[in-house]
């Protein structure tokens, strides 16, 4: 690579880039399409994985939940954090992207190579030498994800998130068919991986064309510089965050074995339709606009807004699941998942939690803590892992308990981080959950309930009557309570996002594309 001094012409002087901030209009269609990829995406994963976990069984996929969880470790390396940190730049030159895109390619030729190299000392590690082979077809998937670093931050840059929607739906629906085919041919563990692969080439193809970004050959360290204090802590918090999600996915696997690990990481991908459709979503959402707060006391009315609506969505989902996981999970498994239940509502609670703390991250992180991110997301997997440690040689039930006793641990620290930030008092925090805790409480009683009363029924008839009632519970309670709020909040977000002047209608940005970097197998990451 030559590299030269950047040069910018005068228009891309006053303007950046180029890139225009999106109309409201625009932002108004984009967040639209993106809530309903997210809904296609949420269909169409109900109807694959009932199929693919009777088909494949549990040994198969904790075998593939072992190999994605070093690959999408590798891949949280893929562009050395330089993605996320030229979101920030505004005015970033030709050369500067052009500069990411070359450090992220050669990082991720890098990584691929290494997974290859380790491929078959971790088969060996695990027992499993047939992961030796699924390593290796499964490391193409780096290069092609360090490849987008520049177009995905040039797409959310420019708030076209109706690209992520489009390509989401497109890239899940080939990926879903490539899968279903070749399992009912009994392709076995290959028809994961081929889904994979499908996935993300179909991805890579769809988001470089839509980004119209063609590097130029400069790779030029100094003007990069700038970015490298605040992607090496955004690198290592997310490095943080991943492992911390998958070191109990790996202990389990290592102590207990792939059928247990297929447990373990079916609940979390069946907690993650909560998390798919409204947590991560609403985090980049919330980067972006605390990022563009002209002040502390405007970020801190956009945060507070975006809390109370996220602890009426979040909380009410995640304690339905853990008092109806019993029923959930064998209607949804089959009965080769036996045991899954009692795991899937023991995770409940710690999914929850990390969920609140990835949305108090978003705040820290538009805010520019990047080193408070990586402190905060560092003890979050230390808790975490201890806790399975302590809980996985009583059983898979017990490791997941010990999962969320590890993540309940940190509440205090993140609630005082995200107080200190925004200078917001305690008691304001505690009362924007108010609603959502009392409404969630009379949810709770009317599920408990409506149980004692139809347990004498099939288990899907007694699943629909729980899931209606406390639906209908909680609804009327939280519309009692705080009615006109919770209105308000959802009006205010129409309205306006910080940033923009207040005379100009704008639509909070509340459902851009999520950045999953979720280790089972189902459920590619961005």
């Amino acid at each position: 690579m030559l590299e030269r001094p950047a040069y910018r012409s005068p228009e891309a002087a006053k303007a950046g880039t180029g890139e225009k901030r999106a109309a409201p209009g625009r932002m108004m269609f984009g967040t639209a399409l993106l809530s309903s990829a997210s809904i296609i995406k949420l269909l169409l994963q109900c109807i694959l994985i009932p199929v693919l976990a009777r088909l494949l069984g549990p040994g198969i996929f904790g075998e593939m939940s072992i190999a994605m969880s070093f690959v999408l470790l590798a891949n949280m390396l893929s562009d050395g954090g330089m993605g996320a940190a030229l979101i920030r730049e505004h005015d970033a030159s030709r050369d500067l992207e052009s500069t990411v895109y070359w450090m992220s390619a050669l990082i991720g030729v890098g990584l691929a190579a290494t997974v290859a190299i380790l491929a078959w000392p971790i088969a060996f590690l695990y027992g499993q030498m047939s992961l030796f082979p699924v390593l290796l077809a499964l490391a193409p998937i780096l290069v092609l994800s360090s490849a987008l670093s520049v177009a995905n931050a040039r797409i959310i840059r420019e708030q076209r998130f109706e690209v992520f929607a489009a390509g989401d739906i497109g890239c899940a629906v080939l990926s879903a068919v490539a899968g279903l085919v070749l399992a009912f041919e009994g392709f076995g563990v290959w028809s994961l991986v081929v889904q994979q692969l499908v996935y993300w080439t179909a991805k890579a193809v769809w988001i470089t064309r839509a980004a119209r970004f063609r590097p130029d050959p400069v790779l030029s360290l100094k003007l990069a510089r700038p970015l490298f204090r605040f992607s090496a802590n955004n690198l290592a918090a997310n490095v943080a965050d991943f492992a911390g999600k998958n070191a109990p996915i790996l202990l389990v696997g290592g102590l207990l074995g792939p059928a247990s690990v297929a447990r373990f990481s079916m609940s979390y991908q069946l907690t993650r339709v909560a998390e798919m459709v409204v947590s991560d979503p609403v985090n980049l959402a919330t980067f972006a606009g605390v990022s563009a707060a002209a002040n502390r006391h405007e970020a801190r009315e956009f945060v507070m807004t975006a809390f109370r609506i996220l602890m009426l969505l979040l909380l009410p989902l995640f304690v339905g699941l853990a008092l109806t996981a019993d029923l959930t999970a064998p209607i949804i498994l089959g009965h080769r998942w036996a045991g899954t239940g009692p795991a899937l509502a023991a995770l409940a609670p710690g999914a929850l939690l990390l969920c609140l703390y990835r949305f108090a991250t978003a705040v820290l992180l538009g805010k520019g803590h990047s080193g408070r991110t990586f402190k905060l997301t560092l003890l979050t997997g230390i808790a975490t892992t201890l806790g399975t440690l302590a809980g996985v040689h009583f059983g898979v039930t017990m490791a997941v308990v010990g999962f969320s006793v590890g993540a309940a641990v940190l509440v205090p620290v993140y609630l005082f981080s995200l107080a200190h930030c925004l200078a917001i008092p305690f008691i304001r925090m505690a009362r924007a959950c108010a609603t959502s805790f009392v409404a969630t409480m009379a949810m709770s009683s009317a599920v408990i309930l409506v149980r004692a009363e139809s347990f004498a029924l099939s288990a899907p008839v007694e699943l629909g009557f729980a899931v209606a009632g406390g639906a209908v519970a909680f609804a009327a309670a939280a519309l009692l309570l705080g009615g006109r709020e919770i209105l308000s909040d959802f009006r205010t977000l129409r309205r306006q996002a910080p940033g923009d002047r207040a005379a100009e209608p704008q639509a909070w940005p509340f459902l851009p594309p999520a950045l999953d970097d979720a280790p089972a197998p189902l459920e590619p990451a961005h």
